[in-house]
């Protein structure tokens, strides 16, 4: 949610949860029978009938991939539900089924039927909501129910302006992820990408399932590999805008827009480290394409790569301590991995034609990249940083390009124009599930946003 909606938006939280701390979630009180079936589920254990005080869902638990849950359709209770393009409640199921933790089963009603669905799939629990709209404004009921007992698990309330509803259930479906997984949801995330409109090349930003689309530059100029800074508040990017092709910074909060900073030449590729609060980018200004690094946002630029040989897209390791990037050093642009001050350079990968765009996974574990394969098709490959356990995850001809994480490296955003013309569209880290998120045509160079 965006700065205006936190400031604008009134949340009451009802939950049955007693506290929060870092990575669980404490379920105590008279409800704590209804939502031990709940911790047993994701524990893989068997709930005892002498069940503690507290019940306890941290880290430890993270083994669970998935938990099945019922899903209610959500009541308009006053106002017109036409007058809306969605139902907040589909907007939460989408969030939920996405991302690959819930196994979400759904109905108009909870009666003996659906209950029998819902139980019958595995739920435990299931998802009710209603809402309200008059005038301009809007309230947001979301409550997650033991299905045996009837009792009330979480819940939680929302109100705000019509424009802010959308969000408030993206906020819902993070709570709720939070609540049972301990881990940070990614439906309040956004994507930031480059969009052909005109014959410009703008820069535009839509929430994570491809809405609420906001255009970042009118500029009529091109405007190139936008990167997220400092959260989701800001941005850099390549922008012919004045000229010389330029780095700009986007102020999303202020709507400040300007030249980050000059130099000669060409900068582009910018990639943040949030551990240490600094970019790496490629830039043309001592002649050959090489990687720099400065701190964000007034610091020096420091030259990390000297071998005459074109460096470019550089991006961080999720501890700051590693960058991986292209280099054609060997005859072909091939994936390559160094230390933070331009040492300890390897390369990652040796056979092939064409690397390009890698993006290193926030775990740590995987980078993803582009290649092109025998037909001349560009599709995502992601690898180990060691260089080991290669797994291609695209197969269409065309361009698949551009992968992106999202914050908690379960998915990737990317761009394909297996449909013709290039368009935005995600899948989960392995290759399944991938869906296309735009529809505009044109769009291309996505980044995912912190969250």
């Amino acid at each position: 949610m965006n700065s205006s909606t936190q400031g604008n938006s009134n949340m009451h939280n009802t939950s049955a949860a007693s506290s929060h701390k870092r990575s669980l979630v404490r379920l105590s009180g008279t409800r704590v029978l209804a939502s031990a079936a709940l911790a047993f589920c994701l524990a893989g254990l068997a709930p005892s009938r002498a069940a503690a005080a507290d019940v306890v869902i941290t880290s430890e638990n993270k083994g669970a991939e998935s938990l099945s849950l019922g899903f209610l359709d959500f009541k308009c209770t006053k106002g017109d539900a036409n007058s809306l393009p969605y139902s907040p409640g589909t907007v939460i199921a989408w969030d939920l089924d996405f991302s690959g933790r819930f196994k979400i089963k759904t109905a108009p009603q909870f009666d003996s039927t659906s209950k029998g669905i819902f139980k019958g799939d595995g739920a435990l629990a299931y998802v009710r909501g209603e809402y309200t709209l008059e005038g301009d404004n809007f309230t947001l009921s979301c409550e997650l129910i033991d299905i045996d007992t009837q009792e009330r698990i979480l819940g939680k309330k929302y109100s705000g302006k019509k424009a802010e509803l959308r969000q408030s259930a993206h906020k819902f479906s993070d709570e709720l992820t939070y609540q049972l997984f301990g881990e940070k949801g990614i439906a309040q995330s956004r994507i930031v990408y480059v969009n052909k409109r005109g014959g410009n090349k703008e820069i535009s930003v839509m929430d994570y399932d491809g809405s609420s689309v906001t255009e970042i530059t009118k500029n009529k100029s091109i405007n190139l590999m936008p990167c997220w800074v400092e959260g989701k508040s800001k941005l850099v990017y390549t922008s012919y805008a004045g000229g010389q092709p330029q780095f700009y910074l986007k102020d999303l909060e202020s709507g400040k827009n300007a030249v980050y900073f000059t130099s000669k030449g060409m900068n582009t590729s910018p990639g943040w480290n949030k551990m240490d609060k600094e970019i790496v980018y490629a830039s043309t200004m001592d002649g050959n394409t090489e990687i720099y690094r400065r701190t964000f946002p007034d610091g020096k630029a420091q030259r990390l790569t000297f071998f005459g040989s074109i460096e470019t897209s550089p991006s961080w390791s999720p501890n700051g301590y590693e960058i991986v990037f292209i280099s054609d050093r060997g005859g072909k642009p091939m994936v390559y991995v160094m230390d933070r001050d331009g040492s300890n350079m390897r390369a990652l990968t040796h056979d092939g034609d064409y690397f390009g765009s890698p993006s290193w996974s926030p775990k740590g574990d995987r980078i993803a990249f582009t290649t092109m394969d025998e037909g001349n098709n560009m599709n995502i490959m992601t690898i180990s940083p060691d260089g080991k356990d290669p797994a291609k995850l695209t197969t269409q001809a065309g361009s698949n390009e551009n992968p992106s994480w999202s914050p908690d490296g379960r998915h990737l955003v990317f761009m394909s124009t297996r449909t013709g013309s290039p368009e935005i569209f995600m899948m989960n880290a392995d290759g399944t599930n991938q869906k296309r998120i735009s529809f505009s045509g044109g769009n291309y160079m996505p980044k995912w946003s912190d969250y």
